[in-house]
C-alpha cells in the first residue's frame, strides 16, 4: 500500500492560509522550520537518551561546558563555559562559567547546576545508560557561582570530549526536581530554543528562546516510511527530509523546488552479535560470518553507491580509523567454518532482529543478510522492529539474561553508531560490563588497550592503542557482522541555505536559514 501524506495537517495547512492577511501565510512558513525524519525518540533527558534522533532537539535545547567548533571536529570552544585550565598533573579540570546565563524557566545557569548535573549522571541508582562516560570524574568541587572543579583519579585525556557529548547537556535542577520522572518529557536547558511539546509518534515541537533562534518554531516529526518523507517535500510540507533512498535522488534532482545535499558519515551499520550464546561465543564463528556476506553487492544494488564496504571496525571520519583487508566475500569458506564447529551441524533457529528505517535502507540490508546465511545452511527467524520500541527492548535490564539486557532473546540485532571519537566509539560497546555493552562482548586484551588510552597524555601512544584494539576487532575477535558504511541523503527546499551537518549525522538547523 502506498503511503499517504497526514491529510488533516494539510487542510489545516491550507485553512490557515485562506484566514490569514495577504502575504501573512508566506511569513508564517518563513518563521517555522519542519523537519522530518524516519525514527522518533525514547526521551528528550540528555541523561537518559540514546537516540541521534533526538540528540538533534537536545543540541537545540540545552547547551553544554563545551562544544566543537564545526562539523570538521578541527577543535573544542567553550559554550557555557568561557575558559578553562587544567592541572599540572592532569587530574584537575577548572571551568569558569559565563555570567548572567539563566535556563529557560529563569532559574540560574551556575556551577551548582553543572554539578547537579553530572552527580545525576554518575548517580548509579539513577541508571543513566550514559553513565559510564562520567564515571572518570571522581569528585565535584563548586569553588565559586561561576567556578567548577572537576577532578579524575588518572589523567583523562579525552575530557574534552566527554564533555562535548549530548549527555553531557547542562540541565535544570529546578525542572528536574519538579518533573521528576517526567523530566524526559519537560526537558528544559539553556539553548537558544526551548521545548513547548511532544506527541510521542507524531511530532515534538521546540519554540525560539534566545536572539540566536532564526525561527520562531521548529517541529520535528517523525516519518518511518522514506517514500512519504519524499512525498511531503514535493507537497511542500516539510522543508528538510533525511534518509532519502538512493534510488529518490534522481527524482530529487529533477524537481526544481528542491535540492539534494549527500554528507559523508562515520555511520557505521552491523549486525551486533550475542556473544552470549552459540554460535557467536566463538571468534572463529564471528569472523567466519563476515565472509559469508557479499559487502560489495550490498553497497552497490541495495545502497546504490551511497555508501561503502567496511575496511575497519570504525567508519572512515572516526578518531582512530585505520584501513585494514576487507572481508572478502568466501560462503565457501563460512559454511566450512560452521562445519569445523559444529560438526553435526549448528541446528539452533538464528533469531535476527532489525529497524526499520533508522538507518539507510536498514530491512533491506537485513534481509539480505538473512538470504546470505539461509545460503550457507543456517536456520533464521526475522523480526522488524519500530525504532522506539527496539531501543527500549534492546537496552533494558534484565539481570541473569545472559546479556543482562533485552537484546538476550535474539542471536543478533542491527544497529549502528557513528560517534567519531574513539574512546567513546570503542568502550562504551564493548568493554567488559558497560552500559551500552548489549552483546555481552569481553577481550581482556580490548579491556587493558582501551582502558589504557583513555588515561594515556600522549598522543601517539594513544593512537596506537586504538590502532592496535581495531585490528583485534577486524581479524581476530569481531563483535559484529560488519555491514556498510552510509552517507547522509537530504533532501531539501530550494529555499533553505547554510545546511550543514556533522559526520555522525547531527545537522545544525540553528544556522539553517530559509528564503
Amino acid at each position: 500500500m502506498m503511503p499517504t501524506i497526514d491529510r488533516r495537517s494539510l487542510l489545516v495547512a491550507t485553512a490557515l492560509a485562506a484566514t490569514l492577511p495577504r502575504g501573512a501565510a508566506a511569513q508564517s512558513a518563513r518563521e517555522t522550520l519542519t523537519f522530518i525524519e524516519g525514527s522518533d525518540f525514547d526521551s528528550l533527558d540528555p541523561a537518559i537518551s540514546r537516540t541521534r534522533s533526538a540528540e538533534i532537539l537536545l543540541t537545540l535545547m540545552f547547551q553544554r561546558l563545551v562544544r566543537w567548533k564545526d562539523t570538521s571536529l578541527s577543535g573544542i570552544e567553550g559554550d557555557l563555559a568561557e575558559s578553562w585550565t587544567t592541572s599540572a598533573d592532569g587530574l584537575s579540570w577548572t571551568f569558569r562559567l559565563k555570567p548572567n546565563q539563566k535556563f529557560h524557566d529563569g532559574t540560574a545557569v551556575d556551577a551548582e547546576a553543572v554539578k547537579f548535573t553530572f552527580d545525576r549522571l554518575r548517580d548509579q541508582r539513577f541508571g543513566s545508560p550514559n553513565r559510564s562516560l562520567f564515571t572518570v570524574i571522581t569528585d565535584i568541587k563548586v569553588e565559586s557561582p561561576l567556578v567548577i572543579t572537576l577532578s579524575t583519579a588518572a589523567p583523562m585525556a579525552g575530557m574534552l570530549e566527554v564533555l562535548s557529548e549530548s549527555s553531557a547537556s547542562i540541565s535544570s535542577p529546578a525542572a528536574i526536581q519538579r518533573h521528576a520522572r517526567n523530566y524526559g518529557r519537560n526537558p528544559v536547558g539553556s539553548g537558544p530554543y526551548r521545548f513547548e511539546e511532544w506527541t510521542p509518534g507524531e511530532r515534538a515541537v521546540l519554540a525560539g528562546a534566545t536572539p540566536e533562534a532564526k525561527f520562531r518554531r521548529i517541529i520535528y516529526r517523525p516519518v518511518p516510511e522514506a517514500e512519504a518523507r519524499l512525498i511531503e517535500l514535493e507537497a511542500g510540507t516539510a522543508d528538510i527530509a533525511t534518509g532519502i533512498t538512493p534510488e529518490a535522488t534522481a527524482r530529487v534532482r529533477a524537481n526544481p523546488r528542491l535540492k539534494l545535499a549527500v554528507i559523508p558519515s562515520s555511520f557505521q551499520v552491523f549486525f551486533e552479535l550475542n556473544h552470549k550464546r552459540p554460535p557467536f561465543d566463538n571468534p572463529r564463528i564471528c569472523r567466519a560470518i563476515n565472509h559469508a556476506i557479499d559487502h560489495k553487492t550490498i553497497v552497490e544494488r541495495i545502497l546504490g553507491g551511497f555508501g561503502s564496504v567496511p575496511d575497519a571496525p570504525v567508519a572512515p571520519g572516526v578518531q582512530s580509523y585505520q584501513p585494514q583487508t576487507p572481508f572478502r566475500f568466501d560462503p565457501d569458506f563460512a559454511k566450512a567454518e560452521f562445519a569445523a564447529v559444529y560438526p553435526g551441524g549448528f541446528n539452533e533457529k538464528l533469531v535476527m532482529w532489525t529497524c526499520s528505517g533508522r538507518y539507510l535502507k536498514d530491512q533491506q540490508v537485513a534481509e539480505a543478510v538473512q538470504g546470505y546465511l539461509n545460503a550457507i545452511g543456517l536456520q533464521t527467524e526475522f523480526r522488524v522492529w519500530e525504532w522506539a520500541s527496539y531501543q527500549q527492548t534492546l537496552y533494558r535490564r534484565q539481570p541473569g539474561s545472559g546479556t543482562g539486557y533485552g537484546s538476550s532473546a535474539a542471536h543478533m540485532w542491527v544497529l549502528g553508531t557513528s560517534i567519531p571519537t574513539a574512546d567513546w566509539r570503542l568502550s562504551r560497546r564493548l568493554v567488559t560490563g558497560q552500559s551500552a555493552n548489549l552483546g555481552g562482548y569481553s577481550n581482556a586484551r580490548v579491556d587493558a588497550l582501551l582502558n589504557g588510552a583513555r588515561s594515556e597524555l600522549d598522543p601517539a601512544k594513544r593512537m596506537a592503542a586504538y590502532h592496535e584494539t581495531n585490528r583485534i576487532l577486524w581479524t581476530e575477535d569481531p563483535p559484529n557482522l560488519f555491514l556498510y558504511n552510509q552517507q547522509q541523503i537530504i533532501a531539501m527546499q530550494r529555499g533553505i541555505d547554510n545546511f550543514d551537518a556533522f559526520a555522525f549525522e547531527i545537522p545544525l538547523l540553528n544556522q539553517v536559514t530559509k528564503a
